[in-house]
């Protein structure tokens, strides 16, 4: 058994390099443009929108002073399609959506002094999964001339799943008695795709258990990344001849519960095409005291009769 090797993303990272190869893995454009300094908001500025997200748009100047998003929404489908576009000037390359198509058009001229011209101008439609919601279709071209195409995933199941799992609270148990107000454990758990659940080890340890059905890739197109507490699996698959070269990707992410420690966190894949995530967990402990309840409560009572 073969584990694979995890990415984790480091906020002091060189931003020059995060949107180059695989670093662009760690970008999610519908959260980090309005999340705090420490997340990927650098290189926006260095490469050019076709299609903005929509929050963007409302507000680009718009940041949260939140360090930390615990309570962000947990169960992340989405689908990413890459193409070169190299040679293409980026301010004639446009994106959208036909039918469940996306259709990308690009053109080129180099006029001459003499009069003559050369046009070279690319239509190519490529469908979207189902459930794609294309209504949050965003695209952009990174520095490196590729058109990054990415489109989050609605999943009916899953959102029949959580509205079933509100109202039970059996399976809360597993994490604890002290879990943390702001995670939302019913949410995870709702997540058919990554079924996830505390399992007992020796020694009295725990550890948080997942699957993914991974059956449409092979062991050299799945990646394993950590960012923060969220998990990230992404499935590739390319395409390439002598007109353009295309890659097209499928991401699932998870928040993980407080808790699971994420730097000890392994993965495999099985025979039979489940991915198998293996991270170990500790049960959050009561919260200390704050500071000042610790010394108001050291107060002699006659100094606190005082006050």
């Amino acid at each position: 058994m073969a584990f694979f090797p995890i990415y984790h993303y480091r906020i002091h990272d060189d931003p020059g390099v995060r949107y180059f190869g695989d670093q662009l893995d760690f970008f999610d454009p519908w959260n980090d443009l309005n999340s705090s300094p420490t997340a990927v908001v650098v290189a926006p500025d260095r490469f050019h929108w076709v299609n903005q997200p929509r929050q963007q748009r409302r507000s680009s100047n718009t940041k949260s002073p939140c360090q930390h998003q615990v309570a962000r929404a947990p169960n992340v489908e989405k689908f990413r399609i890459q193409f070169n576009v190299a040679g293409f000037n980026p301010e004639t390359i446009k994106t959208h959506v036909e039918g469940q198509k996306v259709v990308i058009l690009a053109k080129q001229e180099e006029r001459l002094p003499d009069g003559d011209y050369n046009i070279r101008e690319v239509r190519k439609s490529c469908p979207l999964p189902e459930h794609a919601d294309t209504n949050q279709l965003v695209s952009y071209v990174t520095p490196n001339h590729v058109l990054v195409i990415e489109v989050p995933i609605k999943n009916p199941e899953l959102e029949r799943r959580q509205s079933e799992i509100k109202s039970e609270n059996q399976n809360l148990s597993q994490f604890g008695s002290n879990r943390d107000p702001q995670f939302n454990y019913n949410a995870f758990l709702a997540d058919s795709g990554f079924q996830p659940q505390i399992i007992n080890k020796d020694d009295n340890k725990k550890q948080l258990a997942m699957t993914l059905d991974m059956k449409n890739y092979g062991a050299d197109e799945i990646k394993v990344s950590v960012k923060n507490n969220e998990l990230i699996v992404k499935g590739e698959q390319r395409n390439k001849n002598n007109n353009y070269s295309e890659r097209s990707f499928f991401f699932k992410s998870v928040a993980l519960p407080p808790g699971a420690q994420v730097e000890q966190l392994q993965s495999y894949l099985t025979p039979e095409g489940q991915l198998k995530i293996e991270v170990p967990f500790e049960e959050q402990k009561e919260e200390a005291q704050s500071v000042e309840n610790q010394k108001e409560e050291s107060k002699p009572a006659e100094e606190q009769n005082k006050n």
